[in-house]
């Protein structure tokens, strides 16, 4: 159930991971992470909504959203970020890093 909310069903389960797009890699190892029995308590992501289709973006939210963690995250995408409902977000300034609670 979980895996086809990401977009991945039973015939790429079985599929070797050598013939899965950049896309496909990604939602298996987010599957693998977010889903396990004792998730990782830090998550560094490099804009994981990069080559996801609308259904797995949004699962994507739902699992961010409700990961309870640390989460480190890097992306240009303002409504992506706005949808996770982050606590602080880090931004780049001509005078330096800014720290901002949202």
């Amino acid at each position: 159930m979980r895996l086809s909310q990401l977009g991945l069903d039973a015939q790429k389960i079985t599929t070797p991971s050598g013939s899965l797009s950049g896309g496909e890699h990604l939602k298996g190892a987010l599957a693998c992470i977010l889903y396990s029995d004792s998730p990782p308590q830090l998550l560094l992501l490099d804009e994981p909504n990069n080559h996801l289709d609308l259904p797995s973006l949004q699962a994507l939210e739902i699992m961010l959203r409700t990961y309870e963690g640390t989460l480190i995250l890097v992306s240009h995408d303002e409504i992506f970020l706005d949808n996770l409902e982050l606590t602080d977000r880090l931004f780049a300034t001509e005078q330096g890093w800014v720290l901002e609670q949202v």
